[in-house]
């Protein structure tokens, strides 16, 4: 019903060359905005978020708060940027939770790492002293002996001068 009552408007307006241009403009499909200047004009971009200007918010900010008092066109293109960003971050969630995963895990392996080395050097640091305690416990004897075999030939020298002197 609707296709027989544009043809009956096509036909009443009896399509001329004045008016075919309005007409098809009637059907054309205005071409989206992908540009923020194409959508919004600079007059509403600065009413709306004076505070730009003093460069105390971000533009991106500032028209996402105020989308509500943004015109269709400016609101429409402002809605589907924020709209695009989300979904780039969610893309990109996995990627960066990847490589963020990855990250943690060479920290983890280079503190485990660092840890074993910390062991090694106290249980090295434990051989060296036991050793170092073997070796004055038996530099303790050795003296202790030379000093016995000392007091031994003093003796053994002090009986034989006595033996001499007599």
């Amino acid at each position: 019903m609707k296709k027989i009552a544009l043809f009956g408007l096509i036909c009443a307006m009896g399509v001329t060359s004045a008016n075919a241009g309005w007409f098809s403009d009637l059907f054309k499909k205005t071409a989206e905005p992908t540009t923020l200047s194409e959508a919004c004009n600079t007059d509403e971009i600065t009413s709306v978020c004076p505070e730009i200007v003093l460069g105390e918010k971000t533009l991106t900010e500032c028209m996402s708060e105020n989308v509500k008092s943004l015109s269709k066109k400016c609101s429409k293109f402002v809605k589907k940027s924020i709209k695009e960003n989300k979904e780039l971050v969610f893309e990109n969630k996995d990627t960066a939770t990847g490589a963020v995963t990855e990250q943690v895990q060479t920290v983890k392996d280079a503190v485990a790492e660092k840890k074993n080395a910390a062991t090694d050097a106290k249980q090295s640091v434990k051989t060296k002293k036991a050793e170092l305690k073997a070796n004055v416990k038996a530099a303790g004897k050795e003296i202790k002996d030379a000093a016995k075999a000392v007091k031994n030939d003093a003796v053994d020298t002090g009986k034989s001068m006595k033996e001499i002197v007599k």
